[in-house]
This record gives C-alpha cells, structure tokens and sequence, in this order.
C-alpha cells in the first residue's frame, strides 16, 4: 500500500509541471527592460561613488597612521632627551 501511495505523488507533481510548461510565457514590456537597465546603471553609478568614498577614508586612516608613528617617534625622542636631562651628573 505504501507503493501506491508513494507513486502517487510524484504523477501530481509531474502533471503540475507539464501544465505550467504548456503556458507561453509574455515577453516583458521594453519600457519595463530599460527601467530595469536604468536602475541597475544609477545602482553602478551608487557604488563607484561609495567606492570613490571609501578611498578617501582610505587614505585619511593612512595618513593618520603615518601621522601617529610620527608622534610617537617624536615622543620617544623627547623622552630620552628627558632622561638625559634627569641624570646624575658624572664628576670626574
């Protein structure tokens, strides 16, 4: 009984696909085609602008990162200069 019921199924779903594929299928519309390619085109002007953006945050952060190793090795100097301020003097 199991067999029937199993074999079933698959004739109903086989006989709702050949149905669907029995219809024509309407061509779409040409205002519909160069809407769709007018907004895939601004979607492409969007993104080169975020990425042209993105640059330039790129090379804010680049900046200042070389700007921040520039402090910190004008920090360390200015450190041991400090030191050597601090030191005892040696009497000779």
């Amino acid at each position: 009984m199991g067999e029937v019921a199993g074999g079933a199924e698959p004739a109903s779903v086989e006989h709702e696909a050949s149905a669907g594929a029995g219809r024509q299928q309407k061509p779409a519309q040409p205002m519909a085609v160069q809407a769709a390619i007018s907004e895939v085109n601004q979607i492409i002007e969007t993104l080169r602008a975020t990425l042209d953006d993105m640059d330039e945050v790129l090379e804010t952060l680049e900046l200042a990162e070389r700007q921040k190793n520039a402090d910190e090795h004008e920090i360390e100097t200015l450190r041991r200069a400090l030191r050597q301020l601090h030191r005892p003097r040696e009497s000779k």
